[in-house]
């Protein structure tokens, strides 16, 4: 590296024959899993979800700060929140630290239950039709996702299932507050291809 701009390296970094070398170059990294440390490869499930629940964080958060001050926001905010407990779970895997999952999982329905109170529609097919709501789908689309890496985890690492069911009790959650939130509601899939299709939805 040139002298003159020399910039501050992590604290597992080194600088070798003018570069640096960092501990993960070869394509695998140990990290702290469920309270031990284990070495996987950078595309393994472990590393995947750590990064999908950094995303979820990321998504959550940009919701959060667009859409300050209303219901929208206030459910984003939860969301980061539990998304930042499940990876704190994840890497420590105490029953502690699921307590404190489980205390931001049912802020998140308390929210939603209180905001569906009472409510009453029409069954079918949901989909946003403000920027808010599709926010808001966002959040649940990367919940899913999360939770399918989650699942692929289950065999390797049993106390996945903890993680799975959060995550799939969320996304199931922020879908009701769509549906409450005036989310438009199709009898079919085909009613909504239609309603596209037509230009109505465009």
């Amino acid at each position: 590296m040139s002298d003159s701009c020399r910039l501050p390296l992590f604290s597992d970094c080194k600088e070798v024959d003018d570069s640096i070398k960092c501990p993960g170059d070869g394509g695998y990294s140990v990290i702290p899993l469920f309270g031990k440390r284990v070495r996987v490869r950078k595309d393994s499930a472990p590393i995947q979800l750590m990064g999908c629940l950094d995303e979820l964080v990321n998504i959550s958060n940009n919701v959060r700060l667009n859409f300050k001050g209303n219901t929208v926001s206030k459910l984003a905010s939860i969301v980061m929140a539990l998304s930042m407990q499940i990876n704190a779970y994840l890497v420590q895997g105490t029953d502690e630290r699921l307590v404190k999952v489980r205390g931001v999982e049912n802020s998140l329905l308390d929210e939603i239950t209180e905001l569906c109170r009472g409510f009453k529609g029409p069954l079918g097919w949901v989909i946003a039709e403000t920027p808010e709501l599709q926010s808001l789908d966002s959040i649940r689309v990367k919940l899913r996702e999360c939770g399918r890496i989650a699942s692929s985890m289950l065999d390797d690492y049993p106390l996945s299932i903890n993680i799975i069911s959060v995550l799939n009790h969320a996304d199931k959650l922020v879908a009701q507050a769509i549906y409450c939130l005036g989310g438009r509601v199709f009898k079919s899939v085909d009613d909504v291809v239609n309603y596209l299709l037509t230009g109505l939805g465009r």
